[in-house]
């Protein structure tokens, strides 16, 4: 009788196997990239940026790197399962893991937070070197979504490491609950780091002595080229100190779009008044710096103006300071 039992219960779990090898399979469909955009590295040190699960957009955890960007940097991974009746009743599995080598200025990504698209997560938690996703049952022959935002380390400008466009990866997995009829699919997370911006200020807006006029009104005019002139009734121009425009040279990544800001005048002060100088510039406005992206590029900004006089203008010397920022587009 007892082997008779036995028998009988061989030929039934005998029987399960062909079952089991028809259960649910499940397929990795699509994978967004989330794309953080143009990051410009802090001077030193690592910046940590996140995205937020549900509506990707992106705020500052640590560092002072800067997100130039404002596009949506969160990922949509879709789920399905196959023909089979066993997925409108069992839970899938979802793992999460870091996949390659990160490029560019980019680490792997250091957590994650992550929200119901058109799926149902119905638990998550860590599980040593990935991350397990428990997902409600995906209907057979249908699909559902998910989303995840991310927590990504940028590299400082103090790193080796090089500017221009970068990737991290990871690896996420469905399958049954206890294994089998998986399938895999890297996702993408993309930023283009580029290096910080400085200006500096390589020479000074010198308009060099002059007399007044005797008479009426003149002026001293100097282009942002260092060209001197002057004019009005016995107005002239000594020749030291020489005229010399203003210098200043921006250094940020080869290729970017900058705006260079300059204010069209000054106000020159003494001892004895004050007259405001009209100021004209090269360099200014909407600029591309040279080279191109992931080596460094320049651009050079010239300031020159004109000084209104008149025969009551205050004698000595007057000086004021003008000042040219930058920023990347």
């Amino acid at each position: 009788m007892f082997r008779l039992l036995w028998a009988a219960m061989a030929a039934a779990v005998f029987s399960l196997l062909p079952a089991t090898s028809q259960a649910q399979n499940y397929s990795v469909d699509t994978i967004t990239d989330a794309n953080f955009g143009d990051i410009v590295s802090a001077a030193s040190g690592e910046t940590v940026f996140r995205s937020n699960a549900s509506s990707g957009s992106v705020t500052l955890v640590s560092g002072s790197g800067v997100r130039l960007s404002g596009t949506s940097a969160n990922a949509v991974v879709t789920i399905s399962c196959n023909n089979n009746n066993a997925c409108n009743s069992t839970n899938v599995q979802v793992q999460l893991s870091l996949a390659g080598a990160p490029t560019g200025r980019l680490a792997h990504i250091t957590s994650i937070s992550l929200a119901n698209g058109t799926a149902s997560i119905t638990s998550a938690y860590s599980a040593g070197s990935y991350i397990v996703i428990n997902l409600a049952p995906i209907p057979r022959r249908s699909s559902r979504t998910f989303l995840i935002g991310f927590d990504l380390p940028v590299d400082g400008n103090d790193s080796a490491d090089p500017t221009g466009n970068a990737t991290s990866s990871y690896l996420i997995t469905a399958q049954r609950q206890f294994g089998g009829g998986s399938d895999s699919l890297v996702g993408n997370i993309l930023a283009k780091v580029i290096r910080p911006i400085s200006i500096a200020k390589t020479q000074d807006l010198q308009f060099g002595s002059v007399t007044r006029p005797s008479s009426g009104s003149g002026s001293i005019t100097l282009t942002p080229s260092g060209l001197a002139s002057v004019n009005g009734t016995n107005v002239r121009r000594f020749p030291s100190p020489a005229a010399t425009a203003a210098q200043f040279t921006v250094s940020g990544e080869g290729g970017q779009a900058v705006t260079v800001s300059v204010p069209t005048t000054m106000t020159l002060s003494g001892s004895g008044g004050s007259v405001t100088a009209a100021l004209t510039n090269t360099g200014g406005g909407a600029q591309i710096l040279s080279g191109s992206t992931g080596s460094a590029g320049t651009l050079q900004v010239n300031v020159g103006g004109s000084v209104p006089l008149t025969n009551t203008t205050a004698l000595g010397t007057l000086t004021g300071t003008v000042t040219v920022t930058v920023q990347y587009n």
